[in-house]
């Protein structure tokens, strides 16, 4: 594609939240060159050859008007017109983002989008004019308008004079600014812009003690435009002798785009953190994989980087991982995972070329295995070494599928419990966690996977209530203690009826057991 040059005469604002931190537009009167993108609030992108993201200025294909606005000159800008201008004027830095494409694209084939029609006119900052004519004095312009931006393959038709117009045709109505374009012999409504699903990807790059890791950072734009959905970030390590930038943007845009059908489709709803979503990704490498996106809450380490923070996290992950997740929720797989990568506190990259780093085997033998359990979404429960405290907070979801497992040991009269009492359901992550308990098959006791020494407390991967009956009270005491990866509380009768009736009146409680306290909480 040619060089196209932005007009050096206009300013452009580029709407807050879109263009990524530390992201510097051109000057205006720079060259770039690349494929034109249609983002959703009406600018455009050019995707340079080096895959860098530049925003260029907006620009009207339409035909121009019968009458022309007052010169560049004496239009008034705003404030924040004047700072844009201060920020494009400054000196440009190497840009970090990489490519972002739009719904123009074809979900098969990387291929430039097709001319922007005739119609399509930028909707984000309308042009003022100081004093509009009145309809009556209707006249052929005194100088001509400001050329629009547009590349000499998208040039407009020119429009008929307005001495061409039938007496019969009223002239367009003035609006804001310039009048809506329509043909004059054939008036037609201007069709709306649609809101495009794009996305966007940032270069970042990850230590641990064994390696330095180099990633692409790819998030969502448009997913939150359906009610009560955030957007998703999914990173991707870089693999140069396997697959380049320009081979993963449409398998990512693909993914992005089956996730907003899905959503959109017959009873769909907002992915949630704590859910899966299988797919089927035609890697460059490996071929056709059947993988599964496992959704969670993004940890710090996860958004630094990004300007939104409030997004969802999604993990490329395999069959096997994929089984694990289901069956012991997202707090035993991803921590287990985060502790093979040494990445804190879950895998901060996907790489579909490795091997699964976990399995249903390695959780043979486990406590959970022997019991019933509950797999719960956004359910954490933390143990304070030094307050001897175990904190638990249940959400208003999670917390139904708690009390209805919990209806199956009633306390069978005051102060008394079964001894074959035991609800155990598995936790969710937690952000704020200093370290986590971790454990696999064939390991003797917990271990401790934290993110900074010496760490004050530590989450369990999953919680047990385990009743004492009478005929064992004398010789087994009350208490919270971990066992393998999980938290493990022992009580007896009486500590177990307050409990039971907290959860199932959802109140919050402190409950002494033994010489530690559980506090109850609700989010």
């Amino acid at each position: 594609m040619a060089f196209v040059p932005p007009d050096p005469n206009v300013f452009y604002p580029i709407p807050p939240g879109q263009l990524p931190p530390g992201f510097v537009p051109p000057p205006p009167g720079a060259a770039v060159r690349g494929i034109p993108i249609v983002v959703p609030h009406g600018l455009e992108m050019l995707i340079s050859p080096e895959g860098f993201p530049v925003f260029v200025p907006e620009r009207q294909v339409a035909p121009p008007p019968p009458y022309a606005p007052s010169p560049p000159g004496t239009i008034q800008t705003s404030p924040a017109l004047q700072q844009q201008h201060y920020y494009q004027q400054g000196t440009p830095t190497p840009p970090s983002r990489h490519s972002t494409i739009s719904s123009h694209h074809s979900s098969a084939h990387f291929t430039p989008p097709p001319p922007i029609p005739q119609t399509l006119a930028s909707q984000t900052q309308p042009v003022q004019m100081p004093m509009p004519m009145p309809e009556p004095h209707y006249q052929r312009p005194l100088h001509p308008p400001p050329a629009a931006y547009a590349p000499p393959s998208h040039a407009p038709p020119s429009h008929p004079p307005p001495s061409h117009m039938p007496p019969s045709q009223p002239p367009p109505p003035l609006s804001h600014g310039y009048p809506t374009p329509t043909s004059f012999s054939q008036p037609q409504p201007q069709p709306s812009i649609p809101a495009g699903l794009t996305f966007a990807s940032i270069v970042t790059t990850f230590r641990t003690s064994s390696e330095i890791v180099s990633a692409w950072t790819f998030y969502s734009l448009g997913l939150s435009h359906n009610p009560g959905q955030k957007e998703i970030a999914i990173t991707l390590r870089q693999r140069p002798g396997n697959y380049t930038l320009e081979g993963v943007q449409p398998l990512m845009y693909q993914l992005f785009h089956q996730m907003n059908t899905q959503i959109q489709g017959p009873g769909g709803k907002p992915l949630a953190a704590g859910e899966i979503f299988p797919c089927r990704l035609d890697t460059p490498d490996a071929g056709a994989l059947d993988l599964s996106i496992l959704l969670v809450h993004a940890p710090p380490e996860c958004k630094a980087a990004l300007e939104n923070k409030d997004v969802l996290y999604g993990l490329i992950a395999t069959q096997e991982e994929t089984e694990v997740f289901s069956k012991y929720g997202a707090a035993r797989t991803l921590a287990n995972m985060g502790n093979d990568l040494e990445t804190w506190p879950i895998p901060l990259w996907s790489d579909w070329s490795r091997p699964s780093l976990i399995h249903l085997s390695d959780f043979q033998g486990s406590l959970t295995e022997q019991v019933h359990t509950l797999v719960t979404k956004n359910v954490v429960a933390t143990l304070d070494t030094i307050s001897h405290r175990l904190t638990l907070v249940v959400s208003s979801s999670a917390l139904e599928m708690i009390t209805a497992d919990l209806t199956r040991f009633p306390p069978a009269q005051p102060g008394v419990i079964n001894e074959a009492t035991r609800v155990t359901f598995m936790l969710d992550l937690d952000a704020g966690a200093q370290a986590y308990l971790t454990w696999r098959a064939g390991q003797e006791g917990p271990a401790i996977f934290n993110a900074k020494p010496n760490p004050t407390s530590f989450h369990g991967c999953w919680m047990s209530f385990t009743g004492i009956g009478p005929q064992d009270e004398a010789a087994v005491p009350e208490g919270i203690a971990p066992r393998e990866d999980g938290i493990e509380v022992k009580m007896r009768g009486s500590t177990w009826e307050k409990l039971y009736q907290a959860l199932i009146s959802r109140t919050s409680a402190v409950v002494p057991v033994g010489s530690e306290t559980v506090h109850l909480s609700y989010a």
